[in-house]
């Protein structure tokens, strides 16, 4: 499989290396053959409108799943927005293929997974039991722990970081291991800034001076605790890495429905 990048990011004291692929933004559509026309048809739509090149996006996602299984990864990290819109046949597509693909899945949520196109949607949380099954139960707050190091999912795809969310972050952060964070929305630095306003003409990221006084502590909660290692993001529609803190890294990933999909080495120090 061809990387569009590989990054290492460095943890003392580790016993062996770790291998991930890190993507966001699949931007899948699908309807099941059997789905009535007008789901049919709007999956078509959108699946033209994230088309790149003549490969639809469900044919490039699944070629990164077949790629995770070829290199037998430890994890393949979604930062969101991998499918398009939730429905029906997008969240059962993903409860299908994910566990099927052979190698774990570390999945966050993002904005599409909680959207619509079609109808108005009061609470994008609605979606979460429908989307549990591959996201560690729990789409709001998710720990994977590998002994020496802890991969942490956190929804933020509203731009908001919740109370209990906060809190939950303070209880894994003080059990000392180093943590590798997965979240749609990345957070706003010096580093990222520029980019985003010229691309999007507003901020687009988490950690801004209108966000909630609890998203603001978790970006500071996240920039000062030493123990975390690097962040992993979506969201923003390009690639950036840059530092969130001194020596550590914020990795956006572009699109994958371009084909993007970043190797990540976690390697001893």
């Amino acid at each position: 499989m061809q990387f569009t990048e590989t990054v290492s990011v460095k943890i003392p004291n580790l016993t062996k290396s770790y291998t991930f692929l890190h993507i966001s933004d699949a931007h899948v559509a699908y309807a099941a053959p059997d789905d009535p026309e007008d789901v049919r048809t709007h999956a078509a739509h959108q699946t033209k409108a994230w088309m790149h090149g003549d490969i639809p996006p469900v044919t490039v996602f699944e070629n990164v799943l077949a790629g995770a299984k070829e290199e037998a990864v430890d994890a393949l990290l979604m930062a969101g927005d991998c499918i398009d819109y939730i429905s029906e046949s997008n969240a059962r597509y993903m409860r299908d293929h994910l566990p099927a693909c052979g190698v774990e899945v570390l999945y966050a949520f993002g904005n599409h997974e909680g959207g619509s196109y079609t109808e108005v949607i009061d609470d994008p949380k609605a979606s979460y039991p429908e989307l549990a099954p591959v996201m560690m139960g729990t789409p709001d707050f998710w720990v994977r722990d590998y002994g020496e190091f802890l991969v942490i999912g956190v929804d933020d795809s509203d731009q908001n970081v919740r109370p209990a969310q906060v809190e939950k972050m303070k209880e894994q952060i003080a059990r000392g291991l180093p943590i590798l964070l997965l979240m749609h929305i990345p957070m706003k630095t010096p580093a990222i800034e520029p980019s985003v306003m010229k691309k999007w003409g507003t901020t687009f990221m988490i950690g801004t001076d209108e966000d909630p006084d609890s998203t603001k502590e978790f970006c500071e909660l996240v920039k000062s605790a030493p123990n975390v290692a690097a962040v992993f993001a979506g969201h923003i529609h390009y690639e950036h890495t840059g530092e969130f803190a001194p020596g550590r890294m914020q990795y956006v990933s572009a699109p994958a429905f371009t084909g993007f999909v970043r190797k990540v080495l976690v390697e001893p120090s």
